[in-house]
């Protein structure tokens, strides 16, 4: 097992209810659910939705191809944007299974928006072949990474579209 990042959309005033109603916090977050048959339902249909983003294990290496920089790397070379794409955000109450949910303001998932669009397809695939060279695993792992970017870019350009905040969570 290891450490999976993902992203859930959500409008500002859900936001302020998660904040103000514990009730309907742990509802949400599936803090309620007993049996598997519930938990596979709660899974099923949030990875159904457009407003969540699973990650899976590659957010660091995510993180590095955005940024050149390791994910815990203190000193941030980069465009600051671009680290707060997994590293940003500010803590809720809420916890994950490492740390708590970490939340994006709406003006940060406007600039975070704006700093993915400035990165090609074709930058994104420069940045690959800097990482990946000639590696034989390159042609399983660069259209996996490719498809996960425009995911990404898409996930982030609808919250900016539609005005959401960003939960982020590392579970």
């Amino acid at each position: 097992m290891g450490i999976e990042a993902s992203y859930r959309r959500v409008k500002p005033e859900e936001f302020e209810r998660l904040q103000n109603d514990p009730a309907y916090a742990s509802v949400y977050f599936g803090n309620d659910l007993e049996t598997d048959e519930e938990i596979h339902a709660y899974f099923q249909a949030l990875t159904a939705s457009d407003r969540y983003l699973h990650l899976d294990k590659n957010w660091q290496s995510l993180h590095f191809l955005l940024t050149g920089n390791f994910p815990y790397d203190c000193e941030n070379k980069g465009d600051i944007s671009l680290h707060k794409v997994i590293m940003g955000g500010s803590e809720t109450p809420w916890e994950a299974t490492y740390g708590a949910v970490r939340y994006l303001t709406v003006s940060e998932v406007n600039e975070i928006a704006e700093a993915l669009d400035h990165i090609s397809e074709d930058d994104f695939r420069s940045r690959l072949d800097s990482l990946l060279g000639s590696h034989k695993s390159r042609v399983y792992t660069e259209p996996y990474f490719l498809d996960l970017y425009a995911q990404l870019v898409e996930f982030f350009n609808l919250a900016a579209q539609e005005g959401d905040i960003v939960l982020l969570s590392f579970d």
